[in-house]
C-alpha cells in the first residue's frame, strides 16, 4: 500500500485531475494521456446533477495528486521498503479543462466535443473523457471515428433492445446510435457487466455477429489472464477502441454515486482489475459516465469518488508502463 508523505497540503495548488499539468492540444505528443471535461446533461435520466461530474472527479482525484506532480513526494511501497517512481506521469499526463459546452445549442456542443476529441485523436494522444451522462457517448465516439468504424467496449450502462432501427427507435443506448449509424458493428462490439438485461432478440445477434457479453458474475469468475485475453479480443482487429465505463457496473455498496444503480454488480477489486487489462489494448478513449455527485449522500458519494479515481490510477500506471506490481496486487 502507498503511504502519502507530501510536502504540499492537499488543498494546495491548481485544480486538475490529480494535480497533473494543464495544457494544450498543442501540448501533446504520440502517447500521452489528456483529461476532458464534458459538463453535459442531455439524457433522459431522472436526476440531474450530472454536469457536476467533472468538476467533483478532479476536487477527488487531488488525493492522488502524488503520482503526477512532481511537487509532491512519490508513494512509498511499505511492503518491499521503496519509494516508486511516478515522476514519468508528469510529463505524460495532461488535464485540458472542460469542453465550453454550457449555454450552447444541443448542435454546437456536439460540434464542440467532436471537433476537441478528434484533435486529441490526432495527436496520437489517448482521451479520459470525465462525463456528463451518457449523451456524451455518441458525439465522443464519432470524433475517433470521423465516418470509419471504431471498435466499442461497454462496461455497465444500458444495451439496446435490438440493432434494428424500426424496431428500437425509441431505445436510449448509446450503443444503439452508434450501432444505427453504422460507425460499430456488432462484431467489433463487447459489453460486460451491463446494468440492463438485454432482451433475448438482441443476446442471438450479439451471439450470432460474433460479438461478446458477460455479466459481472462471469467476470467474477475469470482470472486475470482471461480478462486480459479478453481486452485484447477488439485490438486484433485494429480498430480504433473506444470504451465506456458507466458507473451503474459497481457493485451495490457503491449505489450512492450512480445515477442508474443496480444489484450484483462489479467490485472495485474486479473494475480495477478490467480496466487494467484494458490498458494493454489499443484504447483511442476512456469515457466515464453515470456518476452524480448532488444526489443524497454526501459521504457515500465522497466515497465513491475515491475508489473510482482508484481505479483510474490503475488504468493511468498500466498504460503508462508503471507501477505495474502495485497495480496487479491492489485492491
Amino acid at each position: 500500500m502507498p503511504l502519502r508523505n507530501a510536502p504540499l497540503p492537499r488543498m494546495a495548488g491548481h485544480l486538475s485531475f490529480m494535480r497533473s499539468v494543464r495544457a494544450k492540444v498543442e501540448d501533446l505528443s504520440s502517447g500521452t494521456l489528456a483529461v476532458i471535461g464534458i459538463p453535459m446533461e442531455g439524457s433522459k435520466n431522472l436526476k440531474s446533477g450530472a454536469r457536476f461530474s467533472p468538476l467533483s472527479i478532479r476536487e477527488t482525484s487531488v488525493y492522488f495528486g502524488w503520482y503526477a506532480n512532481p511537487q509532491f513526494s512519490n508513494p512509498i511501497n511499505i511492503d518491499e521498503q521503496e519509494v516508486f517512481d511516478t515522476s514519468s506521469i508528469n510529463e505524460r499526463l495532461f488535464d485540458l479543462g472542460d469542453i465550453p459546452i454550457l449555454g450552447q445549442s444541443r448542435s454546437k456542443a456536439e460540434e464542440l466535443i467532436n471537433h476537441s476529441i478528434a484533435q486529441v485523436y490526432n495527436r496520437n494522444a489517448t482521451s479520459i473523457v470525465l462525463g456528463g451522462d451518457s449523451s456524451i457517448i455518441a458525439p465522443v465516439s464519432r470524433g475517433i471515428a470521423n465516418g470509419k468504424s471504431v471498435a466499442y467496449i461497454q462496461i455497465g450502462g444500458k444495451t439496446p433492445g435490438t440493432s434494428n432501427t424500426k424496431l428500437d427507435h425509441h431505445s436510449s443506448s448509446p450503443l444503439y446510435s452508434l450501432l444505427a449509424s453504422g460507425e460499430v458493428k456488432l462484431a467489433d462490439t463487447c459489453i460486460l457487466a451491463p446494468a440492463e438485461n438485454p432482451s433475448i432478440e438482441f443476446l442471438k445477434e450479439l451471439s450470432g455477429a460474433g460479438a461478446k457479453i458477460f455479466s459481472s458474475s462471469q467476470l467474477n469468475d475469470m482470472s486475470s489472464k482471461e480478462i486480459t485475453d479478453l481486452s485484447l479480443t477488439l485490438s486484433n482487429r485494429e480498430l480504433p477502441v473506444i470504451v465506456n465505463l458507466d458507473l451503474s457496473s459497481v457493485s451495490s455498496e457503491l449505489h450512492g454515486m450512480s445515477d442508474q444503480p443496480v444489484f450484483n454488480g462489479m467490485s472495485l477489486k474486479l473494475l480495477r482489475q478490467v480496466l487494467v487489462a484494458l490498458a494493454s489494448a489499443p484504447i483511442a478513449t476512456l469515457i466515464l459516465t453515470g456518476h452524480n455527485p448532488t444526489i443524497n449522500g454526501l459521504s457515500v458519494v465522497k466515497t465513491g469518488q475515491r475508489l473510482i479515481v482508484t481505479a483510474l490510477v490503475g488504468y493511468i500506471c498500466s498504460r503508462l508502463g508503471l507501477m505495474n506490481d502495485f497495480n496487479s496486487n491492489a485492491n
